[in-house]
């Protein structure tokens, strides 16, 4: 199964559509800083590749550089990805459930991610914290430790909030299981993956024509039995 986010293109009634809408554009900005991360870590890459074997000249403290930077691209779409259901998860249990009990399996889940998150902003801010007192820095040349340390429990700080939004849309949807689907990311089966994945790689067309064939299989095996 894969999940698709359920974000509107514009701020949805209510106020939680709202904040989510608005919470959204936060955790698109960070991602997409996580993203420039990247980027400059590839361009680092290659210059550090190029100045060695061309002028024998590596970076100084290029190894310090990357370690600070993967915090950077590793935390800051955190968030993101979960508002997209992108994080690794479990659908076979999931998926044979609809309607409110599905909702409350969600609403269980993201409560215990809501606890587990809890523990961990408080754990690694106490990494942050000691680093900081004691001056940690990297072994090459000696770039303090503690900002990139700090990345963490505030990336997880966003991270937390998305999963309170998150229980708050599915103990919503629990108690209301008709209304509309706001702030929560949604499960799609297998067939309309795929007929999406298809749509996208070569067009509308060839899609409704997956779609026809399969409808076709599905008669066939059934005129067979």
């Amino acid at each position: 199964m894969i999940i698709n986010s359920a974000s509107p293109n514009e701020p949805p009634q209510g106020a939680l559509g709202k904040f989510d809408f608005w919470f959204s554009k936060i955790e698109n900005f960070l991602n997409a800083f996580s993203a420039i991360a990247i980027f400059a870590v590839m361009i680092l890459g290659v210059t550090q590749v190029l100045s060695r074997k061309l002028l024998d000249l590596p970076i100084y403290g290029y190894i310090d550089f990357i370690e600070q930077g993967m915090v950077i691209f590793a935390f800051f779409g955190i968030a993101y990805c979960q508002r997209l259901g992108g994080h690794v998860r479990m659908d076979l249990f999931m998926a044979k459930f609809n309607g409110r009990t599905l909702y409350f399996f969600e609403a269980l889940a993201t409560l215990v991610g809501l606890f587990v998150i809890t523990v961990l902003i408080d754990t690694s801010y106490l990494h942050f914290q000691r680093a900081f007192e004691y001056g940690d820095s990297t072994i090459d040349i000696g770039l303090p430790i503690w900002p990139a340390k700090l990345i963490i429990p505030v990336m997880f700080c966003f991270l937390w909030v998305r999963f309170a939004v998150q229980l708050v849309g599915f103990t919503r949807l629990f108690l209301y299981p008709n209304a509309s689907i706001i702030a929560v990311p949604v499960i799609e089966d297998v067939e309309t993956q795929a007929r999406k994945e298809i749509e996208d790689a070569l067009g509308e067309e060839a899609a409704a024509q997956a779609k026809f064939d399969e409808t076709y299989r599905r008669k066939a095996r059934k005129s067979g039995e």
